[in-house]
């Protein structure tokens, strides 16, 4: 559970079937069994929880997202898959291994929010896709 200005959510993590829960936000993929199906699902699911105020000045970045370790010739594509359909959030690539996801217009009510942030890495004539889900908890501010 976490402490959430003057409240608390509660969240369980549950991988998907063919994945392995390896700590308390990961899960990774057990196999694939096809070229396309690697290509396609995510070697890793993580999972984040992020609290902000509705008085968040935005644009405001949240989120910075990348592979670790990082190598010349790294090339990332990222798109947010669910939970934007209020087209509150955005991202921008700022290298071509970086990018970031951000709050792009004002929440004006405390709203959750569950992203889906995918992000396929090209790495040597391959990709590869990496899933980030994060929980938003938008809160109101303190007067």
């Amino acid at each position: 559970c976490y402490n959430i200005q003057g409240s608390f959510r509660c969240l369980s993590f549950e991988c998907p079937s063919n994945y392995r829960k390896v700590s308390d936000m990961r899960c990774e993929r057990i196999s694939c069994f096809n070229y396309l199906d690697c290509q396609n699902t995510p070697v890793r699911i993580t999972y984040y929880q992020l609290n902000f105020q509705t008085n968040i000045v935005v644009p405001a970045h949240i989120f910075r997202i990348g592979p670790s370790p990082a190598y010349a010739g790294d090339n990332i594509i990222l798109t947010i898959n669910k939970g934007n359909e209020e087209n509150y959030f955005s991202t921008r690539r700022l290298n071509s291994y970086t990018g970031i996801v951000y709050l792009q217009r004002q929440v004006k009510e405390p709203k959750d929010f569950l992203l889906d942030v995918e992000m396929k890495l090209w790495r040597q004539g391959t990709y590869t896709t990496f899933l980030a889900k994060i929980y938003i908890f938008i809160t109101a501010h303190a007067y």
